[in-house]
């Protein structure tokens, strides 16, 4: 017998008769390097200080507040300009018949075009009865290129 009254032997007599080993040292410790549990990462989660959350916090509600007095305000801001379809095609109409000299009776063009420098787009006439492509490119402060029908 050891100190502590169990037998020197390190077998015992499990359930039927069998022989059971019984280990005479603590099962070692958990490693420390391993995968993190739910309940150590939840020791190791710490609240952020106040000084922090005001520092986050409050510039965000500065920007949505701004946010929403400028889309109070200027509604119209976030929207790009497009060309007046209806003014677009008189201004290709009068161009096909001033410059070219044709004898165009109507003009076609796609709605809400863009006010961007360099952007090009087609427009269709009737053109002596036949139907023609024009191509018309939108130049700086709105000016407008049509080039020669095909």
């Amino acid at each position: 017998m050891n100190p502590d009254g169990a037998p020197d032997s390190p077998t015992a007599i499990g359930t039927g008769g069998a022989a059971l080993l019984v280990p005479r040292w603590k099962p070692a410790p958990p490693p420390h390097w391993g995968p993190a549990t739910a309940a150590s990462a939840a020791r190791r989660w710490r609240r952020p200080s106040r000084k922090l959350a005001v520092a986050i916090a409050v510039p965000v509600v500065l920007l949505i507040t701004a946010g929403t007095v400028l889309a109070v305000a200027r509604p119209d801001l976030p929207r790009h300009r497009v060309l007046d379809t209806a003014v677009l095609q008189r201004q290709v109409l009068a161009v096909l018949r001033a410059d070219y000299r044709l004898n165009a009776d109507t003009v076609a063009c796609p709605v809400d075009q863009p006010v961007i420098e360099g952007h090009r787009f087609t427009c269709t006439a009737q053109v002596d009865g036949a139907t023609v492509t024009t191509w018309v490119t939108v130049r700086a402060s709105g000016q407008l290129d049509v080039a020669r029908p095909r």
